[in-house]
């Protein structure tokens, strides 16, 4: 996709490599000048290569891509460019009955249910 949009709207060239493998093969290669720039998740860039702890003021993501874009500058001399609007969250799913019987609509609700199930 990137390689479609960078030669679509530039007259640069683009030589993609795929299959490099997980984001530390990636930032490894990006960081030693072997590519020049890949897609990573803002979560994966704070808990995986910054090892953050997910704090309160962290968990929105306004304030993660912030936190990451500062940090990525200071300590790598790496430029995070604007999300692309691409989200990777979880969700679990349940049968809509069961949901309903159990009062569950979010995963607070689930926990909420399993800590009752434990006394």
């Amino acid at each position: 996709m990137y390689k479609i949009l960078v030669e679509g709207n530039t007259e640069l060239s683009i030589s993609s490599k795929t299959g490099l493998g997980g984001t530390k093969i990636c930032f490894d290669a990006l960081t030693n000048d072997q590519i020049d720039f890949y897609p990573e998740y803002t979560g994966t860039g704070l808990l995986v290569i910054l090892q953050e702890p997910l704090t309160d003021n962290l968990r929105h993501k306004d304030s993660a891509y912030n936190f990451v874009r500062r940090q990525f500058d200071q300590k790598y001399g790496l430029q995070w460019l604007q999300p692309i609007g691409f989200n990777n969250a979880y969700a679990l799913m349940m049968r809509e009955e069961a949901a309903r019987k159990m009062g569950i609509r979010s995963i607070s609700d689930l926990t909420r249910f399993l800590d009752t199930q434990k006394n």
